[in-house]
């Protein structure tokens, strides 16, 4: 969903920061073969080397994960597990920065996960504090 004008922050500076989220198949990922998996680090190496990259990483199983769930009025609890249960998961993430989003989407593009069905990656602007 857009933000309304009224919201939209005044940009500083002419580069922006814009957050890429990896999602895909966790369990596709785990049956990467050790060439691949070597393929695929080697092309993140090349992203990072490339520069503007602010921040990376890479997500543990989504088994690993623990969700706390915010209630009015009372505490705050916490289940095991990721907040959803979809087949696709966050593995991911980079924050760059751009001088648009034009820019951080032709960016994203070359990232090595674009070559499988089962990904998506999601470009998205952050909002400066």
């Amino acid at each position: 969903m857009p933000r309304p004008d009224h919201l939209a922050r005044e940009r500083t500076t002419t580069m922006s920061r814009f957050l890429i989220l990896i999602y895909g198949d966790d369990e596709k990922w785990g049956e990467r073969t050790a060439e691949a998996g070597a393929a695929v680090d080697a092309a993140h190496r090349a992203f990072r080397e490339a520069g503007g990259v602010v921040a990376s990483g890479e997500l543990d199983s989504p088994a690993l994960a623990k969700t706390i769930h915010g209630r009015a009025g009372e505490r705050a609890y916490v289940t095991d597990g990721p907040f959803a249960e979809f087949k696709e998961v966050l593995g991911g993430y980079y924050e760059i920065e751009a001088e648009s989003i034009d820019e951080a989407v032709a960016r994203a593009s070359t990232l090595y996960e674009t070559n499988e069905p089962h990904v998506r990656i999601e470009v998205r602007p952050l909002v400066a504090h």
